[in-house]
């Protein structure tokens, strides 16, 4: 596995990392963008004062800040609050007309490809620390329960594919 400096200095952390990956994340991206126009749809009439967002990212002072307005928590570490949480499926997030701060979380998406190193080797490209995929989706789910915490559901959907067989 890749060690913790490993990940903090690897910039190419939010890039698709093979031809395949790359597909992934346009598949999942078309899903997310199909969920948003299907609950527009089919909850039309209880969204009247509400709206969906689509956002690719979240910042670690954003998701504070949703704590916060809980009255859950009210001290935070802040040396990283500018670091992001970048599903690859983004996130579809519910947005009060009236309201600026009123945000809910309704939908996050991820996908992963586990043991690509076959194929990164057919396109000429270098391995990659064994388990990176899984690291990958640890870190966002960890920071969306944690912001999550209050609720009853955490609304987070992740396919995982070309999983080992035990």
């Amino acid at each position: 596995m890749a060690t913790s400096e490993q990940l903090r200095r690897n910039i190419n952390q939010h890039r698709a990392k093979n031809t395949k990956s790359k597909i992934d994340d346009k598949e999942i991206y078309r899903a997310q963008k199909l969920a948003r126009e299907y609950l527009e749809g089919r909850f039309e009439y209880e969204l009247k004062g509400y709206y969906l967002q689509f956002e690719k990212s979240i910042s670690f002072e954003k998701m504070q800040k949703m704590i916060k307005d809980q009255r859950i928590r009210d001290e935070f570490e802040t040396q990283y609050k500018e670091r992001t949480i970048k599903p690859d499926g983004g996130i579809l997030l519910l947005r009060k007309d009236t309201e600026h701060n009123y945000i809910k979380i309704v939908l996050v998406a991820e996908v992963k490809r586990q043991g690509t190193n076959k194929d990164r080797e057919k396109e000429g490209k270098r391995k990659q620390a064994q388990g990176n995929a899984v690291e990958r989706l640890g870190k966002n789910l960890i920071g969306i329960k944690a912001m999550l915490n209050h609720e009853k559901i955490t609304p987070f959907v992740c396919f995982v594919l070309n999983w080992p067989i035990f």
